[in-house]
């Protein structure tokens, strides 16, 4: 039972390195035109997005304690994909934080 949180925790944290590394591999800046994507700070986003995804972390790692499945299920999963649509929805509200 403690082994899938933990390997779920270490893609996740793979996932987060490489992000912050390489921020021009998120989805959809490859796509933009040379124009907009010449008006965002892609290295400040790229470690937004990657310390929001580290902040998801120890929930993961506390899933295993968990009494139930419910709680199990929305530590490991439903937390850090949702603050993932959050910090979304964040970058997409403030825009200006994220232009050079």
């Amino acid at each position: 039972m403690i082994l899938g949180p933990v390997i779920f925790a270490a893609v996740w944290s793979l996932i987060a390195l490489l992000l912050r590394h390489y921020p021009e591999t998120m989805a959809g800046y490859n796509t933009m035109p040379k124009a907009k994507r010449e008006e965002i700070d892609i290295q400040k986003l790229g470690r937004f997005i990657s310390n929001v995804m580290w902040a998801g972390i120890p929930s993961v790692l506390l899933s295993p304690l968990m009494p139930n499945e419910k709680l199990y299920a929305l530590l490991l999963c439903w937390i850090p994909c949702g603050m993932l649509v959050v910090a979304g929805i964040y970058v997409n509200v403030c825009k200006k934080k994220f232009k050079k």
